[in-house]
């Protein structure tokens, strides 16, 4: 009897073990999320030059406004403002990662720049252990304020993502990543990444960022 309970506790454990590994990090490589992300980095198209065909500092707003929407796959919708003559770009995956939101604004006929371009992810895609598991740790990270998102920049060198601390103002691998930003800023007064249980100070830099 006494073996029996060993046996379905150890089974038990077991079962959490497979279920903690499935949801942060063993399985992660074969995600859409994490697969569109690698897709980011590859040598024919690659950030921070070049996206979805569109080659930043020469292509304009309004020829990457047609090569998205010449893409089935992206839902695309163009909000033109009429005080600025300025668009607002925001294009909607309609295959996996399902929602994830790609966006950037300027002057239609003026060259896209890379740091307009922004990437939102549906809640609950994607945590941030995964993509540490697959991407490494961060370089640095900074806090804004109490209560307020964590922004991290990875040793890929131009991805900022951010996510939300727990009530102490620590970042967990079980917070969901909310969004990618690119980031040519080179570090200055910003704390080193020091891993999960290090809790983020605001900097000088920050103060001034989060405004």
């Amino acid at each position: 009897m006494r073996l029996l309970g060993i046996s379905l506790l150890c089974s038990a454990l077991l079962a959490v073990s497979i279920f903690t590994a499935r949801r942060f990090g063993a399985q992660t490589p074969d995600s859409a999320a994490l697969a569109f992300i690698r897709g980011l980095f590859q040598p024919a198209c690659a950030l921070p030059d070049c996206w979805h065909d569109i080659r930043f500092s020469s292509t304009t707003l309004r020829e990457a406004v047609a090569l998205l929407e010449a893409d089935p796959a992206l839902r695309v919708e163009v909000l033109r403002s009429r005080s600025y003559g300025t668009w607002v770009v925001r294009s909607y995956r309609q295959t996996p990662p399902y929602g994830l939101e790609i966006g950037f604004s300027g002057y239609p006929d003026a060259p896209l720049t890379v740091t307009a371009l922004w990437m939102h992810f549906p809640s609950d895609v994607l945590y941030v252990g995964e993509v540490i598991a697959a991407f490494g740790a961060p370089e640095w990270a900074w806090l804004c304020a109490p209560n307020m998102p964590i922004n991290a920049l990875y040793r890929l060198g131009v991805l900022r993502f951010a996510a939300p601390t727990s009530h102490d103002g620590r970042l967990t691998p079980y917070a969901p990543l909310r969004e990618l930003e690119i980031s040519l800023y080179m570090r200055r007064d910003e704390p080193v990444w020091q891993g999960f249980t290090y809790r983020a100070r605001q900097t000088a830099f920050a103060q001034r960022l989060c405004r």
